[in-house]
């Protein structure tokens, strides 16, 4: 047997069998390589049983910060006005409504006007719901209401279709709060603040999220000063009962508050 000729032969094998292998080890790094478009790890909620809204807030390009503010005393409106009393802390105003404002047709349209010309702060109130013979509005920051606060609240009592009086509470003095880490911060989507209610199982099979919405929420409550943060309401059905959620909303493992 002609010994270079062999010698060659080992060499040509040899190297494809490294070839081969090389191959062989491509192609299993590249299987093992995690797609993130492929395989995300976000919740379905459709397959979980989950039911959410329709229209889900598009939130992608908001930032937001601590604020802090203060509550409004209202000594001196009820004693320059006649019609205005207060509760005992001076932070509720209670106004008898002399004007004839008629909110039988649609009640938002008809009430702002009469808000923004007469109501402490008016402008920075948006509507909120109805209830019964009450039409609740909430203060607002940078058009993001503040939540579920009575300090920032402002409700119209109606009969026969007409505003008979209102009560106000009201925040002032409204500012990013102080220190050199507080700067503005990308909220969470709406989808990632319902996984985290479903990973830390508030959020189980069959239940439907009625509505969502972003806004600030208090985390620090004293007398007349408040601190409040960037959170999700979120509002479920749970079977026959409704719980409503607060997500922090900028962080990525947020604290959830159940109301």
């Amino acid at each position: 047997m002609n010994w270079k000729r062999a010698q060659t032969l080992f060499i040509i094998v040899f190297f494809l069998i490294n070839v081969c292998l090389v191959l062989v080890y491509v192609d299993k790094y590249n299987k093992s390589k995690v797609n993130p478009s492929s395989n995300d790890n976000h919740v379905n909620f459709d397959q979980e049983n989950i039911k959410l809204p329709k229209n889900m807030p598009d939130v992608s390009n908001v930032k937001m910060q601590l604020i802090t503010a203060r509550s409004r005393n209202f000594e001196e409106e009820v004693e320059r006005e006649s019609d205005v009393s207060q509760s005992t802390n001076s932070y509720m105003l209670t106004k008898e409504v002399n004007e004839d404002v008629n909110v039988k047709v649609d009640p938002i349209s008809h009430l702002k006007p009469y808000i923004n010309t007469n109501v402490y702060k008016g402008d920075e109130y948006q509507y909120h719901e109805t209830k019964g013979n009450e039409i609740a509005y909430e203060q607002t920051y940078e058009g993001f209401p503040i939540m579920n606060n009575e300090r920032a609240a402002l409700t119209f009592v109606v009969s026969d279709n007409r505003v008979k009086s209102y009560k106000q509470s009201a925040m002032e003095d409204i500012r990013p709060s102080r220190g050199a880490n507080n700067q503005r911060y990308k909220v969470i989507s709406a989808h990632e603040a319902l996984e985290a209610l479903y990973y830390n199982q508030y959020l189980k099979e069959g239940d439907e999220v009625k509505n969502m919405r972003l806004g600030y929420y208090t985390v620090v409550k004293e007398t007349n000063l408040q601190v409040l943060q960037a959170n999700w309401e979120i509002q479920v059905k749970q079977g026959n009962r409704m719980k409503t959620y607060y997500v922090e909303a900028v962080s990525a493992n947020p604290k959830i508050i159940e109301q």
